[in-house]
């Protein structure tokens, strides 16, 4: 699987034994949330059994790629009258830090610019398994999740923008019962959390439901074993300073193997008689103090209840 940055290009390439029946080869791609991204369109024969097609910027501006997460373009065609499907994926990352930023702050370091995205790409996943959460952004997208019977209906990442939220997707009694574009649909809301804009890990439903039909299919409690399908914009808009900080220090630490003992949890070694002291506690660490106090306000703890 490759890694693309957000709002790049991509081009992907699939290879034939012989030339696709008509030449004939479309393309879907599909984010792993299920949303269609780019629905069926043409690969370019480039050589005999050779098509490719890429991924690019739209006349609008925006990049075809403008969503983190993994992508599956779906590859379509026929070979002697009988259909295939053949599957690539790509992740599509935003990066913590970028080069430029990076060798802003440390122009002696400026010969490891080949190196930079393998290690940017550690220190992210370090950041993000210490926080346990990432800092992504998913515009226009949708998420299906099944109810709880509580109030308020907890989101795997939080939302920037809602829009749609439909009850029970696809069912004979499905209905849209928030629509952010009709007023006589505003039944559900963000819970308001500081911070990240108001983006919310939770909806809940508005003390005052305004659709009656509303109020009395599902009550003001997300329903056990109904799915709810939420649309709207997803994750980080922004990498926060601190995430950048805690970034450009791991980065660092990996540049020069400054890490190397302590990703070990090694806390002490005595090279005369080669005795090592290991902590107990290492895996709650990033290895570097300084990176973790910058990241304690973005990590997540879960919180269990007492019986």
């Amino acid at each position: 699987m490759d890694d693309v940055k957000i709002d790049t290009s991509k081009t992907l390439t699939l290879t034939l034994p012989s030339d696709a029946d008509s030449n004939n080869v479309t393309v879907v791609l599909t984010h792993e949330f299920g949303d269609v991204v780019q629905a069926s369109t043409a690969a370019t024969r480039s050589s005999e059994g050779v098509y490719t097609i890429t991924f690019g910027q739209q006349d609008s501006g925006i990049y075809v790629l403008s969503s983190a997460g993994k992508h599956r373009a779906d590859f379509t065609y026929s070979i002697s009258g009988t259909e295939y499907t053949q599957s690539q994926y790509i992740n599509v990352y935003t990066p913590y830090l970028t080069w430029g930023e990076f060798v802003g702050n440390h122009p002696e370091l400026t010969s490891l610019e080949l190196q930079f995205d393998y290690f940017e790409k550690r220190a992210r996943g370090i950041i993000d398994t210490y926080c346990g959460q990432s800092f992504e952004y998913y515009p226009d997208k949708s998420l299906t999740l099944d109810g709880s019977n509580h109030k308020n209906l907890h989101l795997p990442i939080p939302i920037a923008t809602l829009r749609k939220v439909t009850f029970n997707p696809g069912d004979s009694d499905a209905e849209v019962i928030h629509d952010y574009a009709d007023s006589s649909l505003t039944n559900i809301e963000k819970v308001r959390q500081p911070f990240n804009f108001e983006s919310s890990y939770y909806l809940r439903f508005k003390a005052n439901i305004v659709q009656t039909n509303t109020s009395r299919l599902l009550g003001k409690t997300f329903k056990q074993h109904s799915d709810y399908k939420i649309e709207g914009d997803f994750g980080w808009r922004y990498v926060p300073l601190n995430i950048k900080q805690a970034a450009d220090l791991l980065i660092l630490d990996i540049m020069n193997d400054d890490s190397e003992y302590r990703r070990h949890g090694i806390t002490s070694v005595d090279m005369d008689t080669l005795r090592f002291t290991m902590t107990g506690n290492f895996y709650e660490s990033t290895g570097n103090i300084e990176a973790d106090v910058l990241l304690t306000d973005y990590t997540l703890f879960v919180m269990d209840y007492v019986t």
